[in-house]
């Protein structure tokens, strides 16, 4: 552990070599704050704040009162994902990269190693690759600029000729030009002379969003033909021009710090980006800019690591992350199309150590999506914990992940969502992990402009299956960024053709009267839980083009679903993907089913074996070469030696007029061994009797006899409803 016995703040200012637009818009003198952080080690350990004016989302006095609020004493895990955990809340991003700046100063000098090595995971890790083949570091003046390239000595930014001369001279093979202060002829003229001047270099502009939009394009033209690598930000929203061909490459810098995450996705997926400029002081840290360099270096584009003006505690922290993230794909010339063969884990003849494995903690945002796709590309293990656990909960999981040794093939290790039962760990090999994805590919096809809408937790596996079938098909994917919210979700569904959503979140769509799907969605995956024929009803009604799903943890998801040009047809079947084999009983009896299919996982953490046949806890039918999910077999409810399947139930209670969600489970009783217990969601005042009415419409022995009536039903982190926990609200009993 590092436990932070004290804090302090110091303000700190430093002049810059001030000429014109070269030296940050002239400016003469940058203000910032220092936050050192010592240990209970009596190590210390420094970070910067320092906002730069007219660009950064917060000020100075905003970093200061988040930087005031970081109080000792405090500890937190000696790893860095603990660290990036512990700095979310900072809402600053210059205060968060300050403090994640100082706790991994800590924990490095604690360790005797680097920030950078602290950061990849030895010589095998997702980025040690990136580490290995940095060629150098070198900053021009070290107050003015720091970036990195393959091929370049020193890149440095001039303004005329002389400048270029002695840049040159020095061993820079880059030149940054900033320009849009002066007209663009005057431009025009400066950078052809540098050109003339410094022919064996490459240039780079920076316009820093100073041309009007409606004559970005044709500036850009102007100086096509000159060596210019690409033109940053020439313009507002910059990234909008990347819809369509331009004369210059485009490279994003301070827009990335605004975009959302289809905005990011799109741009990376264009001809017309040029590259990517990380400033963390801008981004927030670390953790967004490794997380935009991985994404980036998926895509096949520059990255560019280079600082905002910052001291000298800033600009060492920029160097310690341009050795995490630099490598020949990531700086310098990349390849025009296709992406890098997939590198092999170098492993040992009994499998992979379990400190070579990724254990990442699965927030909702870029940086896990970055994490896997690096992780995949690299075919380092990854194992995925939800981020919305108790902190002893993913202490356990951890501790089963590196207590396994995983094989050379496997390639991620998730969690089933413990609505029955603990959660059990399963390996899913990347074998498994590709027939799934050919299996829904061959059921869904893809289209030009097909996007993917993914709502749903990275951690399991409706949502990282969808990560997984973008991956490979080098498809956008539009995140929530976040945890549920209805109206954000609305608004990203607009610009999406696909998406997966649980029950629960169709629901709480349908909640309001004004919503409809936008003519772009052509099928929404249904799954993880049942829908009941109520919901399925309101959907169809509404033109929402669902697909209702069958799979689990253990098979990655799709096993089976219903045909695409069913979508929206609440009587559609359930038709099993390419490749599987489904084994069940019949309509009059309804048996265990089974699962033979290419896609299911190992084993479990603990050894078990799955493949190659999974016995599943549902029940079931195949009829005409369709699946029927009658329930799971140990939620099945013997009451008074009668057979009570719970989705029956809940069907009927989600048709009552004004019930939004219901669930069923076991009650004991002394005299019938179980009884039938309910609990509703509702935003009505019901009547105990009128909703006795409609149960009527059961038989007897499965008519609910106790009945909770809430707001709300409990959820899981998955977004089902939780069984265990809705079987603990209070009850009254109903009368028939």
């Amino acid at each position: 552990m590092i436990r932070i016995v004290a804090t302090s703040l110091q303000d700190i200012a430093w002049t810059l070599d001030g000429r014109g637009a070269a030296r940050g818009r002239g400016a003469a003198q940058r203000e910032g704050l220092v936050i050192e952080l010592r240990s209970a080690d009596g190590i210390v350990g420094r970070g910067e704040a320092s906002p730069l004016p007219g660009m950064s989302r917060d000020t100075l006095a905003e970093a200061r009162g988040a930087l005031v609020a970081v109080t000792a004493p405090f500890e937190l895990t000696d790893e860095p994902h603990a660290i990036f955990s512990h700095t979310e809340s900072i809402t600053s991003p210059a205060a968060r990269f300050a403090v994640e700046t100082a706790l991994l100063d800590v924990l490095a000098r604690s360790r005797g190693t680097s920030i950078a090595a602290l950061l990849h995971t030895g010589e095998e890790g997702p980025f040690a690759e990136t580490v290995a083949r940095i060629r150098a570091i070198i900053a021009g003046d070290p107050a003015i600029t720091l970036e990195l390239d393959q091929t370049v000595m020193s890149s440095v930014v001039v303004d005329d000729t002389t400048e270029a001369a002695a840049a040159i001279r020095g061993g820079a093979h880059v030149l940054k030009i900033k320009i849009g202060d002066r007209s663009i002829d005057d431009d025009v003229v400066r950078v052809q002379a540098i050109a003339a001047a410094a022919p064996e270099a490459t240039l780079r502009l920076d316009v820093n969003r100073r041309w009007p939009r409606a004559l970005a394009v044709e500036h850009l033209a102007r100086f096509a033909g000159l060596r210019v690598e690409y033109v940053e930000e020439p313009c507002s929203a910059a990234h909008e021009l990347l819809g369509s061909e331009v004369p210059v490459p485009i490279a994003l810098d301070e827009s990335l710090t605004i975009l959302t995450s289809d905005e990011i996705f799109s741009a990376l997926a264009s001809p017309s980006l040029g590259a990517i400029v990380l400033k963390p002081t801008l981004l927030g840290g670390f953790g967004p800019c490794i997380a935009l360099a991985a994404l980036a270096r998926m895509a096949n584009k520059p990255a560019i690591v280079t600082h905002a003006l910052e001291g000298s505690i800033g600009n060492s922290a920029c160097v310690e992350l341009a050795r995490v993230v630099g490598d020949d794909r990531v700086h310098g010339v990349h390849a025009s199309s296709g992406a890098r063969a997939p590198r092999r884990v170098e492993t040992r003849a009994h499998g992979v150590p379990p400190e070579l494995v990724s254990v990442h903690i699965a927030t909702p945002e870029l940086g896990t999506v970055a994490m896997v796709w690096v992780a995949l590309e690299q075919r380092v293990p990854i194992a995925l914990i939800h981020h919305a656990l108790p902190s002893a909960e993913i202490e356990r999981r951890r501790a089963m992940i590196i207590a396994t040794t995983l094989g050379d093939d496997d390639a991620v290790v998730l969690f089933t969502s413990g609505s029955t039962a603990d959660a059990r760990g399963v390996v899913l090999s990347h074998a498994a992990l590709e027939a799934a994805a050919a299996a829904s590919e061959h059921h869904l096809g893809w289209r030009a402009d097909d996007a993917w809408f993914v709502p749903l937790s990275l951690a399991h596996a409706g949502g990282l299956a969808a990560i997984v079938r973008c991956w490979k098909a080098r498809k956008p994917i539009v995140l929530l960024d976040g945890d549920w919210s209805r109206a954000r979700a609305a608004k990203l569904l607009e610009g999406c053709t696909l998406a997966s959503l649980v029950p629960t979140q169709l629901a709480d769509l349908l909640s309001d009267p004004a919503w409809r799907p936008h003519a772009r969605l052509r099928a929404v995956l249904l799954g993880g839980a049942a829908a009941s024929p109520a919901l399925l009803a309101r959907a169809a009604a509404r033109g929402v083009p669902f697909l209702t799903t069958y799979g689990m943890t253990e098979s990655f998801g799709q096993l089976a679903t219903t045909p695409l040009d069913r979508a929206g047809d609440a009587d559609a079947p359930l038709v099993p993907l390419t490749g599987v084999e489904l084994l069940a009983g019949t309509r009059e009896a309804p048996a265990t089913i089974r699962v033979r299919a290419p896609m299911l996982a190992t084993r479990y953490l603990d050894g078990a074996p799955i493949a190659p046949e999974l016995v599943t806890s549902d029940l079931g039918f195949v009829e005409q070469g369709a699946l029927v999910v009658v329930g799971r077999a140990d939620d099945v409810i013997v009451t008074g030696g009668e057979n009570v399947h719970p989705a029956t139930v809940e069907a009927v209670l989600a048709a009552t007029p004004g019930v939004r969600a219901a669930i069923v489970f076991a009650v004991p009783d002394e005299r019938w061994g179980q009884i039938v217990g309910a609990a509703i969601a509702t935003d009505r005042d019901l009547d105990a009797a009128a909703l006795a009415s409609w149960h009527a419409a059961l038989p007897a022995h499965a008519r609910p006899r106790e009945l909770a009536i809430v707001r709300e039903l409990p959820q899981l982190a998955t977004g089902k409803l939780d069984r265990r926990a809705a079987a603990q609200l209070p009850r009254a009993p109903i009368r028939y």
